[in-house]
């Protein structure tokens, strides 16, 4: 029998349902603790179209990435963030909203909001919500307000 080592990440899945699944995400190990800000986000953007979230009851769902809205998690605590802080409030289309803030890692002097969300080939995108990070399924964003006026 072949086994893959693994780490796990609790996370609350939200799908364009509305229905919120609540698990745990594996991911490959690494030297730190796993965390949603890195691996989560780079398993998710694999271009694979399902990914396994095993359930508190100890069986797994499949989850098709394309209809997962958004993915939350606890934020690694003392994890330094990188880019400046853009302030955003998104909707998104099944009608949950996020408030908080994308990391903008500049790669002119004038990256703005807009810029970051139409150069991004990633599906899901990074936001800091308190002290939770949600990745966001950009397919599904209806609506983004950028609070920092385009300034970001």
């Amino acid at each position: 029998e072949l086994f893959i080592e693994k780490e796990q990440l609790p996370v609350r899945a939200t799908l364009v349902t509305g229905e919120e699944l609540g698990g745990v995400l594996f991911v490959q190990p690494t030297w730190r603790r796993p965390s949603i800000e890195f691996d989560a986000l780079v398993h998710l953007n694999l271009p694979d179209s399902y990914f396994p979230l095993q359930l508190p009851d100890g069986s797994t769902r499949l989850l098709a990435k394309g209809q997962v809205v958004l993915i939350r998690g606890a934020m690694e605590e003392g994890l330094e963030l990188f880019g400046d802080p853009a302030p955003v409030r998104i909707q998104c289309s099944n009608g949950a909203r996020v408030q908080g803030n994308l990391m903008i890692a500049k790669m002119t002097t004038n990256m703005r909001v807009l810029d970051f969300l139409n150069r991004s080939a990633e599906d899901f995108i990074l936001l800091h919500e308190g002290s939770e990070a949600v990745l966001v399924n950009r397919r599904h964003v209806v609506l983004v307000n950028d609070d920092s006026n385009g300034a970001a």
